[in-house]
Formats: structure tokens, sequence, C-alpha cells
């Protein structure tokens, strides 16, 4: 019997998670990689052996369909966010069927348009203009709503925060804009265009979920604790998973999935990111993918659930996947800063969060002598590392944290000579 095949794109990341599931429960996984190629710490992750078939794009989708045509494709999924606009060009052509609407594909990867067709659907969002040069800014910012206010620029397409850039009180947009426009991303595209919006403030959320048939599932919500590092104002620190009851979160998830409906999402895992403000739910964006950095496998940790294993449950032919989840555990991600640019030092004081009882893992990516920038996004968060903390008692996971920043404290970062 031939193994039904499923396409990967660019399973970076959280990406290769995917691969190694679906071969154990007999399907055949395929690896598309899209030019550009992004960022080196995301192809760095890339598994080749993982999978069964590798293809390149050659700047012809056509082509591609043509040669995955024979292969008996059951459905085409995004591993990482520069793969998103080519899965669902190839999704649309070879499984119809598994498919999110062809017609609202530019609102799934551009953020300008992302924020119009949720703005469109009647859902409350922040107020934002799109611009290819600065000057087309110049009305919006002078806006009685806008004046004054602080201002958030990013990158219409990009990833992990790269790029964005806060003006306090509106200082300095258009510097901010000019820095990102004609600037090579993260993912490997050319910033041609540039969100100004007005900034939201209140504590940020994040809503996993899988679509199967237009019907979106949580697998598990999370909420980010960012802080200031010099002029970065939004790095990551930590990610705690929340239970379905926890407040607010009904609200959010209610958010969230109209926010789904109206970019089209009909199959397939979404990563989104909301901001609760005083007012309600706030869009900050819908990601076409799963979460990155191992993020599902934390999930499975905390929820018994993820995108990945609904989408091999789905596969194999189930469909009355569970409305929600129950949290099982408290689990807490720790994300390491390095507050200024040097020489790493010290690292061994890390091995002792090894020996905390509810770690689970330690990823530490340095080592002494390692020169080091100073954490600014989440891509740079990463260089240097994280760690990941499980129990059921909220209480454990409390107490060894305030010893896992203890520790991490005692490794430093010296001046370069």
């Amino acid at each position: 019997m031939t193994k039904r095949t499923v396409v990967i794109v660019d399973p970076y990341s959280s990406g290769v998670l995917y691969a190694p599931a679906l071969r154990r429960a007999g399907f055949s996984p395929v690896a598309v990689r899209s030019i550009p190629f992004p960022a080196e710490q995301f192809t760095s992750s890339f598994r080749p052996d993982d999978f069964e078939r590798h293809m390149l794009e050659d700047g012809n989708p056509d082509s591609l369909v043509r040669q995955l045509a024979p292969l008996g494709v059951t459905a085409v999924i995004p591993g990482s966010e520069s793969g998103v606009r080519l899965a669902d060009r190839l999704a649309a052509e070879l499984v119809p069927a598994t498919a999110h609407l062809p017609s609202l594909a530019h609102c799934r990867y551009h953020k300008g348009h992302m924020v119009a067709a949720v703005a469109a659907a009647g859902l409350p969002v922040t107020p934002t203009v799109c611009v290819r040069e600065p000057n087309q800014a110049a009305d919006f910012v002078q806006r009685s709503d806008i004046t004054g206010h602080d201002l958030v620029i990013k990158p219409a397409t990009s990833v992990s925060s790269d790029g964005v850039t806060l003006a306090p009180g509106g200082r300095g947009w258009r510097s901010a804009v000019e820095a990102l426009l004609g600037r090579t991303n993260a993912i490997g595209v050319l910033n041609e265009e540039v969100l100004v919006q007005r900034r939201l403030t209140g504590p940020e959320y994040v809503v996993n979920t899988f679509t199967a048939e237009g019907r979106h599932v949580v697998t598990d919500v999370c909420r980010y604790t960012k802080v200031s590092n010099g002029d970065s104002f939004a790095v990551y620190q930590d990610v705690d998973f929340l239970a379905m009851d926890a407040p607010h979160v009904p609200e959010l998830i209610a958010y969230v999935r109209r926010a789904l409906d109206a970019l089209g999402f009909r199959f397939g895992p979404a990563h989104t990111e909301v901001i609760l403000t005083a007012q309600g739910p706030r869009l900050v964006e819908v990601n076409s993918r799963i979460a990155g950095s191992g993020m599902p496998a934390a999930a499975e940790l905390a929820t018994g659930n993820s995108a990945v294993r609904l989408l091999v449950r789905q596969l194999q032919g189930e469909r009355d996947h569970p409305d929600g989840f129950t949290l099982r555990r408290a689990v807490k991600v720790a994300m390491f800063i390095a507050k200024d640019n040097g020489i790493v030092t010290d690292t061994e004081a890390f091995e002792s969060i090894r020996s905390l009882p509810t770690c689970r893992g330690l990823h530490i990516n340095v080592r002494n002598g390692t020169r080091i920038e100073a954490t600014s996004d989440l891509l740079s968060s990463l260089r240097l590392g994280w760690a990941l903390l499980a129990h059921q008692d909220q209480a454990h996971v409390d107490r060894d944290y305030a010893r896992l920043r203890t520790y991490a404290a005692r490794m430093r970062i010296v001046a370069a000579s």
C-alpha cells in the first residue's frame, strides 16, 4: 500500500516535530524548502534524514505542483513562518479540501492586510497604517487618537519580533520606518512595507489552535512576560501555560476564533498573539503555523495535546477532537536575557538549573568565551538559551523558578577588549 504524503514547507524551528510524528503514523513526509532561505537560526534546525524526499522551490510553484501531484499528497503544512505563503499556494492546488481560503491568502502572511481583514469582520483592532515610504504615515500620526501615543513600527512580513521598534510618545517614528524599509528581515524577505500602529498596553497572551473543516480546536493558552532591555521594549522573559477557565481565557478564545474565521482558516495550525487591553482583546498577529522554539512539546507536557498531534489524528481519520483542554501540569518556559554586549563567562552557573526538581529541559547555546549581543528580540533570546519547568503543583514551579533566576544571575558578560 502506498504511503500517503504530507508536505511540510520549510520544516524549521518547531516544524521539525512534524516528520517523526508523521512517520510513526505511517505517512510519508516530504520537505519543500522555499527560497530565499530565512536566517541561520531557523535553517540550522532542518533535519533532512527525517524526510523521505526533499524538494527546493525554484521560483516556479507550478513546477512544484507537477512534481508533487503523483505522490498522493494528503495535506500541505507550513513548518515555519517562511513557508506560509508557499504552503498556502501548494495546498490550494494539491489538496483544496484541506486548504485555507485562497482568496484570503494575502491576509495570512501580511500583517497589514491581516489587521484590515479582522477589522472588516467587526473585531476591534489597534489603529494601523501600512506604508511603503515614511510620508505615507504622516497624516496617520497626526490623528487625534494617535498624536502623543506610543507607536509600534514593524515589518509587514517577518517573525519573532524581528525589527519591532517602539516610538515613545510617537517620537522617532519616521527614522524607525526608514531603518526597516529596504532591510532583509529574519525570514529572508526584503521589507517593502512597514506597519505603524498605536501601541497596545496590557498583558499579552497566545492562543494555539488546530483547525479542521473550519472548526478551531484550542490546544493551549499561554501568557507572555516581556521586559525592556536597553532600547528593546518587548524582550521575552517567561511563558506560562494557563487553564481553560483561567481569568480572561474564554474571552480571548472567542476573539481568536472569530479572527481565524475572518482570515479564512480551514485546515492546519495557528499561533495567535493577543493583548488584553482595558477595552478587551486586541490582535497582535495570527501566525499560520505552530508555535516556534519547541513550544508544541511544552504544550503536550501542559495539556497533553498540540497541533502536531491533532494533525496526525485528523489525517488518520479522527474527527471528534475535544473542544478545549485540561491543564495537567503547571508549565513555565524561562528565557535568559543578555543585558549587554560582550563575552560570556561563568556559564557553569546554568548547570545548577538541571538539579531543580521541576526542570524538564535546559538549552544553553553559549559557553565561556562566546561573544554575544544584548538580547533585543526572540531570536537573540534563543541564542542564549532557555529552561522548561513543569510540575502538577504550581507552587513547586514557582519555587524552582525563583532559584533558576538566582542561578542564571551568576552568569556574567564582560566587555570585549
